[in-house]
């Protein structure tokens, strides 16, 4: 996949509100960072036509490119223009989305709690893979025009998510087996045995896993579950909820979703995790059974690495300037 990074900005005529700085992303300090910089007591606040006070909101998402281009965005917007910031947390593209939206739970896999009059306490968000996302830009563009947020453009470079898969066990599979694991047809579970070479979901403490019932995660998406049933046919790979009426990830362990081709043995499934709610959960689900790939996809519950007696899969994403 390649995704262009955007920039988004929409100043919204809601209340105050007080969003807490995060003390991982920035400092906090009392002077300045740049030269001639406006100290923070001559900054101020946004003010609409109520007369009502509150800071420019800032919201980012959870990986580090994120957090640079926002924090700087942030510097510049305190130091240069003389406002107050306030920072907000999130978990993915979509979730910045739906918080320049005014959606009140913009985390949420289930209901973002969305409406034509919302107001939004974020106006800015750096870094951010709308084409990745097209289904869910354009379904807040048609719902809510009047309040969804806008893309200004392109931030000036290309972003590629891609597996990652490491370089040892590469050559190990071809020294042994001739396979070539980059490939992706090498991954067919009806001529080859990819698990031989990396642990199994069991060797993984589900401490490090998020649970699939987490409202957060992506296998609590009703909508991108449906599209897995409509292109691939994997009822099996779904459960419905008849009382919410949606559909979630199948999960028979709460933590991992099996392919069918290792889902009457997980031991030959390789474990693949992904990273913030699950970033393209649904383009593997739908590879994984379309390609007879013996997957376990699994989401991370925080950002740090997962340790493993030999190598899992993992979710790469990558950053190259324009040239």
């Amino acid at each position: 996949h390649f995704a262009s990074s955007s920039f988004y900005l929409r100043f919204a005529q809601g209340e105050e509100m007080n969003i807490p700085v995060l003390a991982s992303l920035v400092h906090v300090v009392t002077g300045v960072c740049l030269e001639g910089g406006i100290p923070p007591h001559e900054r101020k606040n946004l003010e609409n036509a109520n007369g009502e006070s509150y800071p420019i909101g800032i919201y980012v998402p959870d990986w580090a490119a994120s957090s640079a281009a926002n924090i700087l965005v942030g510097t510049i917007v305190e130091e240069i223009f003389g406002f107050n910031i306030s920072l907000g947390s999130g978990t993915s593209s979509p979730s910045s989305f739906y918080a320049l939206s005014g959606c009140t739970d913009p985390t949420s896999a289930v209901n973002q709690g969305c409406n034509s009059e919302a107001v939004s306490k974020y106006h800015i968000s750096m870094e951010i893979w709308v084409d990745l996302y097209p289904l869910a830009w354009q379904s807040l563009q048609d719902k809510y025009p009047n309040v969804a947020a806008k893309n200004l453009g392109n931030m000036g470079y290309d972003g590629v998510v891609s597996a990652f898969i490491p370089k040892p066990v590469q050559k190990e599979a071809y020294k042994t087996e001739g396979v070539a694991l980059q490939y992706f047809r090498n991954w067919n579970a009806s001529w080859y045995q990819p698990s031989k070479y990396f642990d199994s979901i069991s060797m993984i403490s589900t401490a490090l896993i998020r649970p699939c019932s987490d409202p957060v995660s992506n296998m609590q998406d009703d909508a991108s579950m449906r599209r897995h049933i409509h292109f691939t046919g994997d009822a099996n790979g779904t459960v419905f909820n008849s009382t919410s009426g949606s559909y979630s990830a199948r999960c028979d362990d709460g933590y991992w979703w099996i392919a069918p081709s290792c889902r009457a043995n997980t031991s030959l499934c390789v474990p693949y995790v992904m990273a913030g709610p699950g970033w393209s959960l649904e383009e593997y689900m739908q590879k994984a059974t379309i390609w007879n790939m013996p997957f376990a996809l699994g989401v991370a519950a925080t950002s740090v690495v997962i340790i493993a007696r030999q190598p899992v899969a993992f979710q790469l994403t990558s950053l190259s300037a324009k040239t």
